[in-house]
């Protein structure tokens, strides 16, 4: 990248280029204004216009119109919109409430559906404005939103204003902006990975139960509503990402090796490709030729703990390029 960066976002274009914007710079306390594309065929990255504001922990969001918007997490930061053929950023709002964004989702309409930890609501990219706002039925922190292929929303997990489990996992219906309760996981969680699959199920990956990390993985399955534990034991991976071949890309921690989990054998297919000791803070972006761009983070100088603590660590400008 032009420059090192840590929680960025990253998001495909529909030129195949990616864009590249945020993060932390050092000190650790700066974010960064800046934004840049990368380009996969020629392995280099180029300086674009900068955004309205200096940004962190963000997640950008590929529009039907080849627009990307930015969605903040913080209700001090604008939600803004590049325009790739202006190389531009206009803000379009301010978030209405205080508590942080913690799931953003397209929905099939084209709008944003957003959690916070109290609240549901849907941001109109044409309008430039939140609208449906409703409340959660309960306060709930670091857990999944995912899309489902009928076009709802399914929520699972987190934990409550008291750091409880929640217990209690959701379907958002957008035709009606109403919740109704889905199935029960087999381990309650926070702070997991949930990824949807080729045949509509949902891969529920780590996350913690209470202060200990959750081992069991488990299988969401829309016909029926039901949570199913799968042979598949990924202690909160560093990334989950689905492959078009239907395989799911597994980045270890703390030791960076990659592996293949298939979900119809429930097998992991281990790799020779590794990125490395212990990482956080890196994306990771499926690029249009199916091979997957990782990018960024704090990089350790080894893997001796699953924290990163107490190591030498460097923030990254680093672009790996691995191809499945």
């Amino acid at each position: 990248m032009t420059q090192p960066r840590l929680q960025h976002f990253a998001t495909l274009m529909q030129n195949g280029k990616v864009l590249i914007g945020g993060g932390y710079e050092e000190p650790l306390s700066t974010r960064r204004i800046s934004a840049e594309i990368f380009d996969p065929l020629t392995g280099s990255s180029s300086p674009t216009g900068n955004m309205t504001v200096s940004r962190s922990t963000d997640k950008g969001i590929l529009l039907a119109d080849g627009r990307i918007l930015i969605m903040p997490r913080y209700h001090d930061f604008p939600v803004e919109i590049y325009d790739p053929h202006s190389a531009r950023f206009e803000a379009l709002a301010k978030i209405p409430w205080y508590p942080p964004i913690t799931t953003a989702n397209l929905l099939q309409s084209g709008r944003i559906f957003v959690t916070t930890q109290q609240h549901a609501a849907v941001f109109d990219p044409a309008a430039g404005a939140f609208t449906s706002l409703v409340a959660m039925e309960e306060t709930r922190k670091n857990h999944t939103s995912t899309l489902l292929k009928d076009g709802h929303v399914l929520i699972v997990g987190g934990s409550t204003g008291n750091n409880e489990l929640t217990g209690r996992n959701l379907i958002y219906h957008p035709s009606s902006n109403g919740f109704t309760e889905a199935g029960r996981l087999q381990v309650d969680r926070w702070g997991h990975t949930a990824l949807l699959l080729h045949d509509g199920r949902v891969l529920i990956l780590g996350g913690h139960t209470g202060s200990e990390q959750a081992i069991l993985a488990e299988m969401y399955d829309t016909e029926t509503d039901t949570f199913s534990p799968v042979g598949v034991a990924a202690i909160s991976p560093l990334a989950a990402l689905l492959l078009p071949s239907g395989r799911v890309l597994l980045i270890h921690v703390p030791n960076g090796n990659i592996v293949l989990y298939n979900p119809d054998t429930h097998e992991l297919s281990p790799t020779v490709y590794s990125i490395g000791p212990w990482r956080s803070g890196a994306t990771v972006t499926l690029l249009e030729d199916n091979r997957v761009m990782i990018a960024g983070g704090w990089k350790y100088r080894d893997s001796s703990t699953q924290s990163g603590q107490g190591q030498e660590r460097e923030m990254s400008d680093q672009i790996l390029i691995f191809a499945p």
